[in-house]
């Protein structure tokens, strides 16, 4: 874990919004963080990746594109989530480092045409999308407790509901197919985030998921299609970090137009399976 650019290692203390978007070297992780960066008496923005130099070419990119004044508003944490054990260094790091948290935007997500086992030795979309959210949102909910009120937002995908969880094949080791175990990777995103909202429910931390449409990332690219501009991509996140608008929302979708989604797949607001994938989740980053 490589610690960021900031001469102090500790951020200022000035900002209304501390705001953590993993994934947020590329694609839509990164124009928000663009974004939000641009309103920099506001928001103090913590852009992640898998390594130091983009993370840091990253940073530049931003302050440059915004003609910032400085970097005093946006700093890095590096880790590879294809290492569980680099997540949870990650959200200790970011613990001592950045005591003001109370944003985290879960945007880091893959879609991979092979099927590829990570050095923990699952299945990785199922550890990236969803394994390493889990882990890094059980880590950080207590100091966003301690700075609330907070916010969790989780990307998911408008193919959420295309496909119902295998329970005896979570890791789609019979038959792989990308499209199959990256949609069943954002139902569990789902799942995740509306149990997770209930849990929270009166601490002053909500959560909420959004999906941000089909837009061209390196991720889109990866499963053949095209979409929209990266800046199309952005706008339920902006509104889901910075809206008064949503500040008692609590365990919401919403779409690519900031609107809340009514209409929920049955199997998303399983409040059985949700528990269920909870406990097989735990047991399984206790082995």
């Amino acid at each position: 874990i490589t610690f960021g650019g900031m001469a102090s290692n500790r951020q200022p203390t000035t900002f209304k919004r501390t705001v953590l978007i993993t994934g947020s070297t590329d694609g839509i992780g990164r124009q928000t963080a663009l974004e939000l960066a641009s309103r920099n008496k506001e928001n103090f923005v913590i852009v992640h990746g898998r390594s130091a130099e983009k993370c840091e070419s990253t940073v530049e990119y931003i302050v440059g594109e915004n003609k910032l004044p400085d970097r005093s508003n946006i700093d890095y944490v590096v880790a590879d989530f294809s290492d569980l054990k680099e997540v949870a260094l990650m959200a200790a790091e970011v613990q001592s480092r950045f005591p003001n948290l109370n944003v985290l935007l879960c945007n880091a997500g893959v879609l991979l045409p092979k099927r590829t086992e990570s050095r923990n030795g699952l299945e990785m979309t199922f550890q990236v999308n969803h394994v390493a959210p889990y882990i890094l949102a059980r880590k950080l909910v207590n100091l966003l407790e301690k700075n609330q009120p907070s916010r969790i937002i989780f990307v998911s995908s408008i193919c959420y509901d295309w496909h119902p969880l295998d329970w005896n094949d979570m890791e789609l080791r019979n038959g792989y197919e990308k499209y199959v175990q990256y949609s069943r990777s954002k139902l569990m995103v789902h799942m995740t985030a509306f149990k997770l909202a209930r849990q929270l429910e009166g601490t002053g931390v909500t959560c909420n998921v959004l999906e941000p449409g089909v837009i061209e990332t390196k991720l889109l690219r990866n499963g053949g299609y095209h979409g929209a501009p990266v800046t199309e991509g952005t706008r339920a996140s902006i509104f889901l970090v910075e809206s008064e608008k949503v500040n008692t929302v609590n365990g919401g979708y919403f779409n690519n137009s900031a609107k809340r989604v009514q209409q929920l797949s049955a199997d998303s607001t399983d409040v059985k399976q949700q528990e269920r994938l909870w406990e097989y989740t735990e047991k399984l980053c206790e082995r």
